[in-house]
């Protein structure tokens, strides 16, 4: 799992920074739940995401974001361990056997309970813990919690939308820019 994250982080020091980011992390949370009434329901508990159900990958989503918060929050007292990619390996193939059959409307409802959650915790955030290590497994190094929190409750999302917009066949083109300056 030591994917490559090729990802760009902003910067949160002002509220409307914060904004920007709670909005980006709702929508991509959206975008998911959008895709999952695509996905008829006699296939949410089939492999599908690197044999992954939709029910196992939603759950993973939602344990994810729980686990990530927890991470931070004892980060920022102090409390840091770097959690070994092995570890994490083993906690995701064992996520994906007990959330393979996890009914998907509790994971979604807990899904958008978190969203609030998280997004209280970003814009309350006190600007003095931004540069506090956070160990991220699959990228092998420590973020500043300024980056974990992009990391953690968004990009970590998109690279798993993208693994099922690619399994259901739905691909995303940004919109075409109208500026034609050269």
């Amino acid at each position: 799992m030591s994917e490559e994250y090729n990802v760009t982080y902003r910067f949160l020091d002002s509220e409307a920074d914060r904004k920007k980011l709670v909005e980006d992390i709702r929508r991509i949370r959206r975008t998911v739940l959008q895709l999952v009434e695509t996905v008829p329901r006699d296939k949410w508990y089939e492999p599908r995401y690197h044999e992954w159900s939709l029910a196992a990958m939603l759950g993973h989503l939602q344990a994810i974001d729980n686990l990530s918060l927890i991470q931070i929050k004892m980060a920022l007292i102090g409390l840091r361990f770097p959690v070994p990619v092995g570890i994490l390996n083993k906690f995701n193939d064992m996520s994906a056997r007990i959330f393979k059959n996890r009914v998907v409307e509790t994971t979604i409802h807990g899904i958008q309970k978190n969203e609030k959650r998280i997004s209280d915790f970003i814009m309350h955030l006190p600007m003095d813990k931004f540069t506090i290590p956070i160990y991220h497994p699959p990228s092998n190094k420590y973020l500043t919690t300024e980056q974990a929190v992009q990391m953690l409750f968004l990009h970590h999302w998109q690279l798993h939308l993208q693994t099922m917009r690619e399994v259901e066949g739905i691909y995303y083109e940004p919109p075409q820019s109208r500026d034609t300056s050269v």
